[in-house]
């Protein structure tokens, strides 16, 4: 384990999920039937449910990074949500999508689909790679870059040796927000306690099994390994759940604003994704040793 200090100056993000959510709402209700027909030709809501579309498209909007990372795609859901926000941020804030997947689904079923009802110049600024995250070089799609929107949906422990051991080191010195997908906060979440017939999690990223541990209740690895990581660096780890919570369902108005303007299926108090950076504090951080 390697302790470097960095030296960040005065904290300069200013993003959390719901304020994302609320200042963007005007953004996302012109994009309502765009976004329902994303989603509508993707189809496959278990991965990315269509407020969860709109809660990642506002947090992208609202951050406006020069660069996103994307860490796993699938079919995509998040993928379209990024490059529609890197197309909406051109005019004012260029930005580039960099997508790391293993999987060819992107490229044979949803891109395709995808060009039928979009124009070439959509996909200008994403670069969608089938290749292995763990032998990617971050440094290249870096250099030069200075805000950074890391989504990181790609599971297991290697995956999370590589984050927070390659790829956070790298970001400790620029604007950056990290969020994470299939992690759900229990204070929120409708899920039950109850094992319901099924065994302990043993290691299987996103199958049957789930475990809690703290506020957290996911079926994947790196879930243990930023809480690991966060609590070692004194970084809060909060989810989405929590700042829409906060941010809309506590303020008067804004839950019935919010329902108005986008309707049923892009508002949710529910995210079900987590978020962090290192911009919390100037550090010194701790990082894990990465090996490819």
């Amino acid at each position: 384990m390697s302790v470097t200090p960095v030296d960040m100056g005065p904290c300069k993000i200013r993003f959390t999920p719901g304020s994302a959510y609320w200042n963007q709402r005007r953004q996302l209700a012109g994009l309502r039937e765009r976004i329902e027909t994303f989603c509508g030709l993707i189809d496959f809501p278990a991965d990315l449910g269509p407020y969860q579309f709109a809660q990642l498209l506002a947090s992208a909007l609202e951050f406006a990074p020069d660069l996103i990372i994307e860490l796993g795609r699938f079919l995509g859901n998040s993928t379209c949500a990024f490059t529609e926000a890197a197309n909406r941020l051109a005019a004012v804030s260029p930005c580039r999508v960099v997508s790391i997947c293993d999987s060819s689904e992107w490229k044979r079923i949803t891109a395709p689909k995808l060009r039928k009802v979009l124009p070439a110049s959509w996909f200008d600024p994403l670069e969608a790679i089938r290749g292995d995250i763990l032998r990617f070089d971050f440094s290249k799609v870096l250099a030069g870059r200075r805000r950074v929107l890391l989504f990181w949906d790609a599971h297991g422990f290697d995956i999370a040796e590589c984050v927070l051991g390659s790829i956070l080191p790298q970001l400790a010195g620029r604007d950056h927000i990290v969020l994470m997908h299939d992690m759900s906060d229990v204070r929120y979440s409708a899920g039950s306690a109850n094992y319901g017939g099924k065994g302990l999690w043993k290691g299987v990223n996103a199958g049957a099994e789930r475990f809690r541990i703290g506020i957290i209740d996911s079926p994947v690895a790196q879930a243990i390994a930023v809480q690991d990581f966060a609590s070692r660096n004194r970084l809060s780890l909060d989810s989405a759940d929590h700042s829409i919570d906060l941010e809309i369902n506590q303020v008067p108005g804004r839950c019935e604003e919010m329902r108005q303007l986008l309707g049923d299926k892009l508002f949710s108090l529910q995210a079900h994704w987590f978020w962090f950076s290192l911009n919390e504090h100037s550090g010194p951080f701790t990082f894990p040793r990465f090996g490819r």
